[in-house]
């Protein structure tokens, strides 16, 4: 896919089980001990070979479902590599799918 970072790559797998489409609009949302969902919008959802349960984005874009009290406990990072998120069809409408020229 070209043309966006927008992009969030799943297992073939995991995506049919939820019953969505390659190239669907999704929004991803985390959830954390503190109970607050977070929510990052607007993103396709890829067919990727991935672990099973795995599910991969570009960083920037998702730092927003990261909570801030979620670090290591050595270096005090973000653990933005370990937080659990859900893919759903999504709620705005406006996700479109890049041109096959990359705009």
């Amino acid at each position: 896919m070209q043309g966006t970072r927008r992009v969030v790559r799943q297992g073939p797998a995991e995506r049919t089980a939820l019953g969505l489409s390659h190239c669907e609009g999704v929004d991803l949302v985390s959830a954390w001990t503190d109970r607050t969902e977070r929510g990052a919008e607007d993103f396709r959802l890829v067919a990727c070979p991935t672990a099973p349960g795995w599910a991969a984005a570009y960083h920037p874009e998702t730092d927003v479902l990261v909570p801030r009290d979620s670090t290591a406990d050595i270096s005090n990072a973000p653990t933005s590599r370990g937080i659990v998120v859900r893919p759903e069809r999504t709620t705005t409408g406006t996700a479109t799918a890049p041109r096959s020229d990359g705009s």
